[in-house]
């Protein structure tokens, strides 16, 4: 083989357009894939034969002619099925692996360790194995032969066995009488071998490479280790203009990078550009950087995953409903199946979701079932909801759910492959390129199933086959790349009135006027080595590549396009606290060309005008619409009332909503003007409330169940009784209530809760509470019957338009007597305990006739059992008096009040909203 050497920065399209313009028969291959489409795009425009007797090839698809095979080429996923297929129970357990997902990655490095093996004719039987890597690598090698014996039966073959010299094509071979490498910096032993072939037929083998002759290993042929920046000298024959900018952050260096595009665009408006390259690795944090730009100025082409779509977010939202369904067996032998609402809830806050699904309709009434505290639900359930009421509201979300159960049935791929066509047909919007990799992936994945692989999906999965299926295609997705057309980026380049920021990856070796590099801290260039299993000497032993090797080509296209261009703009982001700084090739451009770094680099330098203006044409898609923005004076959170609207509207009063007027008028205004908010995430835990609610069924249940026994003090409460009803109590709550927490009361909380029950109403009946001890009955209700009062006018108000309202949890009557008693679960201290007495005070406000009756008041505590008895002097009891002069401050002050205490709750919500510390010491009362 002949090599041509030209030099770093000589201009590979007039050395090529001069090998076209002979118009010989020539394969020209190309490593660089940008390359051969700028090339190509560029040469058929200005060439004047119609004609061409040579042929332009990517080196990707030279070797698809050039290797053949009869047999099916077993690609992507597909792979990963076949290996886990291969395991032995034995492999299985020494690799630990207990299911497909199990194998994947294992999967992947082991197919890229057996092709670099092959690639680079390593022989297995004289590899210097480590002891602690003897049986993995023996397992490795079972795996392998016997993957071997199952595609020699099913007349399959990998891609990487394919590269055999006996797979050569010789129609293809006859073909050519020439080939050309354009920029072949870099042979691996299988290609040496195959050139040798090659030329042992009489054809003509070449390679054009833009370095220098003691650059590059003639007998390797490989560049050499020892490449790097040419000297000054060089350098300083180039006459290359290079600057080198240091900022604080990536978005200031994007402010930096316009403001030279501004700089250079005021000064030479005639057609000219910049090609601009982003020198870090591709993540969602840099694309929403550059998402920051306006599109019309500076746009980008940066390789993207299918896992930002639209798409791929709602797919993965259906996996996390299958995969956390509840399979339940009903009495009649169907299924019932239970879906979480945590799952659901996510969905739903996703349009594209609810887009697809048609359930925009349904959203409020499913944000009703959140608020209600449920944790599950069912068509079930839902069904049974819609019995109650006279009108129906769940059709849409049973449909739904319909739906889902359906889908959690299929297994097999043919009708998960249908079910995802439709769903993605469902979109309002499709993108094409989108459409094209979804679709690719999915093919892919259906035809698993005509490999006919022994006990397919037999043990592959942990749990449902339909939720598994769906992650695999997820998996799919995730090895397809969209945004990244090469071809369509060139086709674009022709549109000069944008500049477009590209990945590195994606640069050609053509001569460039203007560059500008981005991001050239930390390690650059990034490099990708498969090190698994084998150290980096091991590596190095064997020939196979390891970073060094990589990291030199990657430097060649670096350096090569800096020495082809006149404008080099070098840019990094230097950050102290994460210990960033300029990679290392920058810091040693700056020291062997005496680069230094510009003053303007530091973004501060830039005015304040200046940034604006740049952030308008930039950052902004209407920079032009801008208005200008004053800013008013400090107002006051000073919120005077519409008093003739407080008289029209009828307020109904409970404790709570009573306690925050008292307290803060201003929050309580805010959170009746707010309304209903929706939730914000569900928990998987026990909402204390909700606990409490569980509590008071219970004690609710056994006083409706035992009513008469327990007004003739003939009422004996069991242990197992009350489990009894505890249990069936949980149940009933079922869909509210987490399943891990059911078992955790079972186990651990069943015998106090069970315990402190019975001691109420033993304590009860044996005349704990003094009113009931000489007497031999007396009348109970529970809260059920006691709502029959939930509501009533106040009494004496001066303003008709005010109702209180409440429901106490225990009533009792000994003649003349009564006696309040109120549930209250947790911990007790002294100021919750005055805070729940007085809330029975407000609940006496409400039944009234308090100079009739005489009232005694009680608080349960329902985790002991425990009575507390109210000791507290009548002055420190809330009065009617106290609750009137509470409304009246309501309704006739200007303002509403700030309150004194700022430390509670609704202090705290809305703090940002009432910044006291500005206010007049009138405003607080």
């Amino acid at each position: 083989m002949e090599t041509k050497f030209y030099g770093l920065g000589s201009d590979l399209k007039e050395i090529l357009y001069n090998e076209f313009n002979k118009n010989e028969d020539v394969f020209y291959i190309f490593e660089n894939p940008t390359s051969y489409y700028e090339i190509k795009k560029e040469y058929l425009k200005i060439s004047e034969n119609i004609f061409h007797n040579f042929k332009l090839l990517k080196e990707s698809d030279f070797y698809e002619k050039l290797l053949e095979t009869d047999k099916i080429v077993i690609r992507e996923e597909k792979q990963v099925v076949l290996f886990y297929n291969s395991l032995t129970n034995d492999i299985r357990k020494n690799l630990k692996i207990e299911n497909y997902y199990d194998v994947i990655d294992l999967a992947y490095n082991f197919y890229n360790l057996f092709y670099e093996l092959q690639e680079y004719k390593v022989d297995v039987n004289k590899i210097k194995i480590e002891e602690w890597q003897r049986e993995v690598f023996e397992n490795l090698l079972e795996i392998n032969k016997y993957m071997e014996e199952q595609v020699n039966l099913k007349g399959l073959i990998l891609p990487y066995t394919l590269r055999k010299k006996e797979n050569i094509s010789n129609i293809f071979i006859n073909k050519i009488r020439k080939i050309c490498f354009v920029n072949k910096v870099k042979f691996t032993p299988f290609e040496k071998e195959i050139l040798e072939f090659i030329e042992k037929k009489g054809i003509i083998i070449e390679n054009i490479i833009q370095l220098d002759k003691n650059d590059f290993d003639e007998e390797k042929l490989e560049i050499k280790v020892s490449f790097g920046l040419p000297d000054k000298e060089i350098f300083n024959t180039k006459g290359i203009n290079l600057e080198i900018h240091q900022y604080d952050n990536k978005f200031s260096q994007l402010i930096g990078m316009v403001k030279n595009i501004n700089e250079i665009n005021s000064i030479d408006k005639s057609n000219f550009s910049y090609n601009i390259y982003d020198g870090q690795e591709m993540n969602n944090k840099i694309i929403k950087d550059y998402q920051l730009l306006n599109q019309n100025k500076v746009t980008y082409n940066l390789e993207e995953t299918m896992q930002n779509t639209k798409i791929y977010k709602v797919l993965n939202l259906i996996y996390n409903i299958l995969d956390n369904i509840k399979v339940e067996s009903k009495i009649d032998g169907n299924k019932k199946y239970i879906f979480k609402m945590k799952e659901l809830y996510n969905s739903f806050k996703f349009d594209e979701f609810l887009n697809i699904f048609n359930l925009k309709e349904s959203y409020n009434q499913f944000q009703l079932l959140v608020s209600d505290n449920y944790k599950y639900i069912s068509k079930e359930m839902l069904e049974n909801l819609d019995k109650k009421n006279e009108t129906p509201k769940n059709e849409k979300l049973i449909l739904f759910l319909d739906e889902f159960e359906k889908l959690y049935n299929i297994d097999n791929l043919y009708d998960y492959g249908k079910y995802l066509e439709e769903i993605f047909e469902k979109q309002e919007k499709i993108e094409d390129n989108i459409r094209s990799k979804y679709f690719e992936a999915l093919s892919e994945m259906v035809v698993l199933e005509d490999f006919s692989f022994d006990n397919l999906w037999s043990g592959f999965f942990k749990g449902n086959l339909s939720s598994s299926l769906l992650k695999m295609f997820l998996k799919y997705l995730d090895k397809k790349s969209i945004s990244l057309d090469l071809e369509q980026q060139i086709d674009e380049q022709e549109d000069e009135k944008k500049y477009k920021i590209s990945a590195f990856s994606t640069i050609s070796d053509t001569k460039k006027e203007n560059i500008i590099f981005l991001n050239l801290q930390d390690f650059f260039p990034k490099v990708k080595v498969n090190n698994y299993l084998f150290s980096k000497g091991q590596r190095k032993d064997m020939g196979l590549p390891i970073n060094e090797n990589i990291r030199q080509i990657e430097f060649f296209k670096f350096i090569n396009n800096i020495f082809g261009a006149k404008n080099v703009h070098l840019s990094y982001v230097k950050n102290i606290d994460e210990n960033i700084d300029c990679a290392g090739i920058i810091e040693e451009i700056k020291l062997k060309y005496g680069v230094k770094l510009d003053k303007d680099s530091n973004i501060g330098e830039i005015s304040e005008n200046e940034e604006i203006g740049f952030l308008k044409k930039y950052f902004t898609s209407q920079g032009e619409k801008w208005e200008k923005k004053e800013i008013g004076p400090f107002i006051k959170s000073r919120l005077k009332k519409d008093k003739n609207k407080l008289m029209d509207e009828r307020l109904s009063l409970g404790y709570y909503s009573f306690e925050k007027i008292r307290e803060f008028e201003y929050g309580y205004y805010l959170e009746k003007m707010i309304g209903n908010t929706e939730m914000e995430k569900i928990d998987d835990k026990i909402d204390p409330l909700l606990f409490g609610n569980i509590i008071h069924s219970v004690y609710e249940k056994i006083v409706k169940e035992n009513k008469e026994a327990i007004e003739n003090k003939e009422y004996f409460a069991n242990i197992k009784d009350i489990k009894e009803v505890l249990l069936n109590v949980l149940t009933s709550f079922e869909y509210k209530i987490p399943t891990e927490f059911i078992k955790f009361y079972k186990e651990v909380s069943f015998d106090e809760i069970a315990k402190s029950i019975k001691r109420f109403f033993d304590d009860l009946k044996d005349g704990e509470i003094e009113e009931i001890k000489k007497i031999n009955e007396f009348e109970i209700y529970s809260e059920e019957k006691v709502r029959q009062k939930l509501e009533k006018e106040m009494e004496n108000a001066k303003y008709k338009n005010i109702f209180i309202n409440g429901v106490m949890d225990l009533y009792i009557k000994v003649g003349l007597q009564e006696i309040l008693i109120d549930y209250k679960s947790g911990k007790l201290d002294k100021s919750k305990l005055m805070k729940a007495f007085e809330q029975l005070d407000f609940y006496s406000i409400l039944l009234g006739d308090e100079k009739i009756n005489i009232r005694k008041k009680y608080i349960l505590n329902t985790w002991d059992g425990v009575i507390e008895k109210d000791t507290r002097e009548s002055d420190r009891t809330l009065s009617k008096e106290t609750v009137n002069k509470v409304i009246s401050h309501y309704f006739e002050r200007e303002f509403y009040g700030l309150g004194e205490n700022n430390r509670t709750f609704n202090h705290k919500i809305y703090k940002d909203i009432v910044r006291r510390d500005k206010e007049d010491n009138e405003d607080r009362k």
